[in-house]
């Protein structure tokens, strides 16, 4: 039994090596998995899997255009730059070949944010479309809904706000059905400023309300402030400074980070800064500015510096805007090196697919090899381990066993009395237990006695090999001895079986554990849970002493 095991164990290692290789190979395609199911709940996260645990050179061909279209879509979500990411226009190319509509209507649509990025607004609305003709084959709603919002923004940016306003509705619609809250929300904010430019106050306000409705709803803080902001904004351009102030005022109770209320600090200054109210300016760029001191807000800190300097500058303090814009200049390099250094990992993303993945193969199978080459080294030297100790164990087992056996046979014939007359005698004349004390101690050479099996072997053949015991005779000694006893208890007690009624007997003559444990050939573990059996069989509680009990219920 014990090397059927064996051999059952070195197959599962066998079979589990070549499941590892496998695995190894599809590994990073089941990260990819993993950061597609992040995606939507935590982009952050779907990013990081994708830029540190997956590998592009393990990736077949499907699997790496899922790559460049999954973290496109994961850098998107993250408010970074894709203009780069140009490689995505091959893998639309690749899901529209292979017949996958569902990747191909992602890639276009993201093909179409990367062209409005580049500012080529023409190529960006052609992806845009032919990303809505395959979207309207699988009824992705939320893409539906991407796809008109993003085309309401080119038509925005050039000035062409009814066309826009109508995708925007459409897009809104679209949000709503997919049951996603806050693209609905920001399309409904979209509405409010797209009315708001046509000068349509009430129908702007009309959508502004629907999006502050719906974050309220959600309990949404962020895209409340988000909203409020907007609305502040509009005033902001239109040149409405008081009311745009009190936006951006109403908006900072519901902030809940200190970048959220620094930017909202910085616009209420810039506002100030329009009306020429110095004062007031510096001090919320101050508050802008003690908010962002330990938050990685390059971007805010090179904006508030160089209003700083330009405001020190228009009052002649030369000195002091010549100190702010350094730290003008020193904040913008930062931010430029940012940019820069995103856009150096961006390139380095970017080689022959094709030439990599051969390359990949080979040293794959090399790899493969050299690992199942090991495998088969661990798998035949993990089986010698465990034989070898297993049969360690069983030898000091074997050993152990024996001589306890010898310990306790010497014991039995110490106690032996020749004048004495009692059972005890009798049973250890029957047993013999003189004669095979004297064969183990004669038969036995001292290698014998360090060799645990072979020395068990020997001592069962002298203790158990010869004639048995004969327990009838036994029963009629006690018979005479002991007024009847084995009759009464085996009439009484019929539930015991033999072997707890020989133990029965032999304690009730006053043999111990050890020595009934000899005669019986059992271990005295084994007759100590006997003896538990014969006390719940005879109803006597806990650890009651057997022979007492027995001694009144027999009279």
């Amino acid at each position: 039994m014990f090397y059927t095991k064996i051999r059952l164990l070195i197959i599962s290692v066998f079979l589990l090596g070549f499941t590892f290789c496998s695995i190894q190979e599809n590994k990073s395609e089941v990260v990819l998995d993993r950061a597609e199911q992040l995606m939507t709940q935590s982009p952050d996260s779907a990013l990081h899997l994708l830029e540190i645990e997956v590998h592009p050179k393990e990736l077949s061909e499907e699997a790496f255009n899922k790559y460049i279209l999954l973290s496109v879509q994961a850098k998107d979500k993250t408010h970074r730059s894709i203009a780069d990411d140009t490689l995505v226009f091959k893998a639309k190319e690749y899901f529209e070949k292979t017949g996958k509509i569902d990747k191909a209507a992602l890639a276009s649509f993201y093909s179409g944010l990367i062209l409005a990025e580049k500012n080529e607004k023409e190529a960006a609305m052609s992806a845009y479309l032919e990303a809505e003709s395959y979207a309207k084959e699988y009824g992705d709603n939320t893409l539906k809904g991407l796809i008109e919002h993003c085309v309401g923004d080119l038509y925005l940016a050039q000035l062409m706000n009814e066309e826009a306003i109508s995708r925007y509705k459409k897009a809104a619609l679209y949000f709503k059905e997919s049951g996603n809250y806050k693209n609905e929300i920001i399309s409904f904010d979209k509405l409010g400023m797209s009315y708001f430019v046509n000068n349509q106050l009430d129908s702007s306000f009309f959508y502004y309300d629907k999006s502050l409705h719906l974050a309220t709803v959600h309990k949404d803080s962020s895209e409340f402030v988000f909203i409020l902001q907007n609305i502040g904004s509009a005033f902001s351009t239109s040149g409405n400074t008081i009311q745009a102030r009190d936006y951006f005022k109403k908006s900072i109770g519901y902030a809940t980070t200190n970048g959220q209320k620094a930017k909202l600090y910085f616009n209420i200054a810039y506002s100030f800064n329009k009306e020429n109210n110095r004062d007031s300016t510096l001090s919320y760029l101050n508050k802008s500015l003690s908010l962002i001191q330990a938050e990685d807000e390059f971007s805010l800190k090179y904006g508030i510096y160089q209003l700083l300097s330009n405001i020190e500058e228009n009052t002649g303090n030369y000195k002091e805007a010549l100190i702010y814009h350094k730290e003008y200049t020193k904040e913008l390099n930062k931010v430029i090196k940012k940019k820069n250094n995103q856009a150096i990992l961006d390139v380095q993303k970017k080689y022959n697919f094709e030439l990599v993945q051969n390359e990949n193969n080979r040293l794959l199978i090399e790899k493969q090899s050299a690992f199942l080459i090991i495998l088969i080294l661990l798998v035949f030297i993990l089986a010698m381990v465990i034989v070898f100790y297993w049969k360690n164990v069983k030898n000091k087992e074997a050993l152990s066993d024996a001589e306890h056996k010898i310990s306790n046979m010497k014991d039995l014939a110490d106690s032996f009395n020749e004048k004495e007359n009692s059972f005890r005698k009798v049973l250890l004349q029957h047993f013999d237990i003189l004669k095979k004390v004297a064969l183990i101690e004669t038969h036995l050479r001292e290698d014998e006695k360090k060799q645990g099996q072979r020395l068990l072997r020997k001592v069962n053949e002298i203790v158990y090999n010869e004639k048995s015991i004969d327990w009838d005779l036994i029963y009629l000694t006690m018979e005479q001895l002991y007024k009847g006893f084995p009759s009464a208890l085996r009439s009484k007690y019929t539930q015991l079986d033999e072997s707890e009624f020989r133990i029965c007997c032999l304690a009730y003559a006053g043999l111990s554990n050890t020595e009934i444990s000899v005669i019986m050939n059992f271990s005295v573990n084994t007759i100590q849970m006997k003896k538990s059996s014969v006390r719940k069989k005879l109803g006597i509680d806990g650890y009651g002493n057997i022979i007492d009990f027995l001694s009144k219920s027999l009279k």
